[in-house]
């Protein structure tokens, strides 16, 4: 299976509020409404979960053997570290977050290996787990 177009065009449009939050601290601080860094901050935890939640999908048809099974685990354990990240104080929540997005692009290299790949997939998870990352950063210098 070819990795569709349009799932290349979502993830990379999913990566503007990342920077957006980020842009506009640095642009316009004075600008930024009160609510900006909360709805920012809810947003990547909300991808990092959903990323978790796909992991899960991959590993649902091959549930019944041990690697889906450890799959199906390693999907539990990334959403509830994504969650737990998201309860920590705010230098610590970034710092959570790009742990939990690397842990994420290691979980789909071992998926990758392990229970099958989808051409083009890992690739566009490179470099959205990298872009995610470098917006983290990039907020939690500000």
């Amino acid at each position: 299976m070819k990795l569709p177009r349009l799932v290349s065009l979502l993830g990379y449009a999913g990566l503007i509020p990342f920077f957006a939050g980020p842009l506009w601290l640095s642009l316009s601080p004075a600008t930024v409404p009160h609510w900006l860094d909360h709805a920012w901050l809810v947003w990547v935890g909300m991808i990092a979960a959903f990323m978790a939640g796909t992991f899960w999908g991959f590993a649902l048809p091959a549930a019944e053997g041990p690697a889906g099974t450890m799959g199906l685990l390693f999907s539990m354990a990334l959403m509830l570290a994504a969650w737990t990240a998201m309860t920590l104080a705010r230098p610590a929540a970034l710092t959570g977050l790009i742990l939990v997005f690397l842990l994420l692009l290691l979980a789909d290299f071992w998926r990758e290996r392990t229970l099958g790949a989808v051409e083009g997939y890992f690739g566009l998870r490179t470099a959205l787990t990298v872009g995610a990352c470098l917006a983290i950063a990039w907020r939690l210098a500000l």
